[in-house]
């Protein structure tokens, strides 16, 4: 639960510094627009800006009754910095401990000789995984839970969003010494 929780707040700090990003380079933005490109919902476009008013990081001007501008205060300039300081850390944090992490999966791979592997799970860390494999001797496929497991030689749990319930929803697919996890997923082994 604790990296879901670390991977929402990576993701609404993420949503936060694309947005007063925008508001700084184009404060005639659509929220139409910007939320669509962030790929959240309108409405939720609309409490992060109201949040971002409310806390002074931005003022909002009416143009008119359907056109809004905004623009970026001392306080949202100072916050914005910060937040891109903490995402980046965060963000390298991520990549080190992901990356020291697969490669010791991928040397247990080919100690066992498992040289044909599945990544359930898309996203940061399956690129981070395929990264690390190319010139391991290992081959890597990205693939659902609804994969053939059998013509796998292991099972690797990429999955950063549900990392818990991907590993349940495979557990009984595969033998498993042969389902591989990474620590920072925090993924319970032990049945409830």
């Amino acid at each position: 639960m604790a990296t879901f929780q670390d991977t929402r707040e990576h993701a609404e700090q993420k949503v936060m510094v694309h947005l007063l990003s925008e508001i700084e380079r184009n404060p005639s933005f659509t929220q139409r627009g910007l939320a669509g490109e962030l790929g959240i919902a309108l409405g939720l476009m609309n409490q992060y800006l109201k949040s971002c008013v409310t806390k002074g990081w931005i003022r909002a001007s009416q143009l008119s009754p359907r056109r809004i501008t905004y623009f970026l205060t001392p306080k949202g300039f100072s916050e914005k910095s910060l937040m891109v300081t903490n995402y980046l850390a965060r963000s390298m944090t991520f990549f080190r401990d992901a990356r020291t992490q697969c490669e010791e999966i991928f040397e247990v791979c080919k100690s066992h000789k498992w040289l044909v592997v599945a990544l359930v799970g898309s996203g940061d860390l399956a690129d981070i995984a395929r990264l690390v494999a190319h010139g391991t001797g290992v081959i890597v496929e990205v693939v659902d839970i609804s994969a053939d497991f059998k013509k796998y030689d292991a099972v690797f749990v990429t999955d950063i969003i549900n990392p818990q319930e991907t590993y349940d929803a495979i557990k009984s697919k595969i033998e498993c010494q042969r389902l591989l996890t990474l620590e920072l997923l925090h993924i319970s082994k032990v049945k409830p």
